[in-house]
């Protein structure tokens, strides 16, 4: 899906929000969290999107170990973050 700056929409703005906000100055949450929002945030559907903005709202050290499988993720959102992992394992692995 291509963004049309000039008519925004909900998702465009939602896509830019989380793209924007992905980018957390942290290297390895940057490696993880931009190539999701480029490559599969416009196939979520709207409640994964509000999901995965809430994600971001958590702090970097914890976003960290829960993307890294170091700890188990609160069951609010245990669902996006699980679909964060497979979606870059099977990118990673093309």
């Amino acid at each position: 899906m291509v963004v049309n700056y000039y008519k925004p929409t909900m998702d465009s703005y939602l896509q830019k929000k989380a793209y924007f906000q992905s980018r957390r100055g942290l290297q390895e949450l940057d490696l993880i969290l931009l190539p999701f929002v480029q490559n599969n945030f416009v196939d979520l559907d709207h409640k994964m999107k509000l999901s995965y903005l809430t994600l971001l709202n958590e702090d970097d050290v914890m976003l960290l170990d829960w993307l890294l499988e170091k700890v188990v993720p609160p069951k609010k959102l245990s669902r996006i973050v699980n679909l964060v992992i497979k979606k870059i394992i099977t990118n990673e692995s093309k």
